[in-house]
C-alpha cells in the first residue's frame, strides 16, 4: 500500500528562502531540518494537526478504495 509518510514536499527556509525537500513524516512529526543553504535549523510546526489529520484521512480513502476493488473483482 501507498505510505504518504515517504512522499517528498518541497518547503522553503524562513531565513533565506532556500528550496529543499522534506519528506512528510519530518512534517507530521514535527521535526527539526537542516537549511543546506545558510546553515540554520527549522523547527516544523503543525499547529492545527493538518499533516496528521489529512494524512490520516487519505490513508482510510485509500485503504477504502482498496477494499472496493478488490470486492469488484471477486
Amino acid at each position: 500500500m501507498f505510505n504518504l509518510d515517504e512522499v517528498w514536499i518541497d518547503i522553503y527556509c524562513s531565513r533565506c528562502k532556500y528550496q529543499f525537500e522534506i519528506q512528510m513524516i519530518d512534517a507530521r512529526l514535527e521535526s527539526k531540518v537542516y537549511c543546506h543553504n545558510c546553515k540554520c535549523i527549522i523547527q516544523l510546526k503543525d499547529s492545527e494537526a493538518s499533516v496528521h489529520t489529512s494524512t490520516r484521512d487519505i490513508n482510510q480513502a485509500l485503504n477504502d478504495l482498496d477494499k472496493t476493488l478488490k470486492n469488484l473483482f471477486k
